[in-house]
This record gives C-alpha cells, structure tokens and sequence, in this order.
C-alpha cells in the first residue's frame, strides 16, 4: 500500500525543483529508489524520478516533470497500516508545500492518493476559502433569508395597511435590527475564521 500526493505550480523550472530538493533533502535519489517497491517491480525506473529522500520508516520520490503538475510518490515501511500512510503524506505534504513557500514557488490544487486494494482514496485539503464558503452555506438561512424575510414582510405589511403605521414601524425596526446583527455576526465569524485559524497542510482522505 503506498500513495501520492501532487500539486500544480504555476511556474514549473525542472532545474529548480531539483535544487531545491536536493538543498533541503539532501541528495538521496538513489538510496529512496533503491529501498522502494519500483526498484523491485521494474515498473518505473530511476530515471523517471528527480529527486526523493527516504528515512527508517519511510521514503518519497518526486516523479518528472509532468506539465506544470509536481507529483509525489510515498511509501512507508509498514505498507499494511492505512492511518500510518496518510500521517506520512500528510508530513511530506506540509515539508514540501513549506520548502515551495520558501522558495517562493507558487502552488495551487493540492489532491493525494491512497489506491487501497484496487479502491482509490482521494485526500483534499480544506483552504482558508474553503472554509470561508463552508460559513456562508451553514450560515445562509439563519444570517441571510430569515432577517430579509423578516424586513420585506413588515414593509410589505406596512405598504398593504395589514399593520398600523406605527405597529409596522416598530417591526421593521426590529427587522432590521435583527439584520444588522446577523450581518455583525457573519462578518465576526469571517474575521475570526481568516485570522485566528490558519490554513491546515493535511488532506482530509475520503473513499
């Protein structure tokens, strides 16, 4: 069992990306291919791969370069335990996407990959606009329709003479009030989810 993950740069430089591989990891393509399941089943060779890094417990290699797409390829020691992998992509996602930031390289559509006896798992990471949409699709009936609706019906009940002047005032004011405050409390959960919950470098892996 073994998995990947990839993400698309908007300038891809081959030249770069190996250096700074290499800087950061150090220059362990040949070890990484040589204790990998590649090595062993021929499939891929070295040659295919620009770069890779490998540990007691675990190992990666960066494929080449396809389009503007840096794919990854992981593989741990213990191969039968699902949770251990996705900790693993998870660590070399957050190591390689912090290197990229370092490096000033723009990257964007983060997606893994865990093929689990012939049934893909596919891993997304919720962005900070992710959880930005995640507030107004949660939030839309209680701080939007409910306090508009309530706003049009006491004007509507106003215009027809359902309700006297000032009995419709005061309801409209209350409408509006109530509006207000919901429109407050979106705009407090938007600050507080934009600067006090930070963008979290794991995938979230579904079947």
């Amino acid at each position: 069992m073994d998995g990947e993950f990839k993400v698309q740069l908007k300038h891809y430089d081959p030249v770069q990306i190996v250096r700074i591989f290499t800087e950061y990891y150090g220059d362990r393509l040949q070890d990484a291919y040589s204790k990998s399941a590649y090595r062993k089943s021929g499939i891929l060779k070295k040659n295919d791969f620009c770069a890779g890094y490998q540990t007691n417990d675990s190992l990666f290699l960066v494929y080449n370069r396809e389009g503007n797409t840096l794919k990854i390829y992981v593989e741990p020691v213990n191969q039968q335990d699902l949770n251990n992998l996705k900790d693993t992509i998870n660590k070399y996602f957050k190591g390689v996407t912090e290197m990229l930031d370092d490096e000033s390289i723009k990257w964007s559509k983060p997606q893994a990959n865990i093929l689990v006896e012939k049934c893909p798992l596919t891993g997304t990471v919720k962005t900070r606009w992710d959880q930005v949409k995640e507030i107004f699709e949660n939030q839309r009936e209680k701080l939007f329709l409910v306090p508009i609706g309530s706003v049009l019906a006491s004007f509507l009940a106003i215009h027809w003479s359902i309700l006297e002047k000032s009995e419709g005032a005061k309801d409209l004011k209350k409408a509006v009030i109530s509006t207000l405050e919901a429109y407050i409390g979106l705009v407090l959960l938007l600050l507080v989810q934009l600067l006090f919950t930070g963008n979290k470098r794991q995938f979230t892996f579904k079947f």
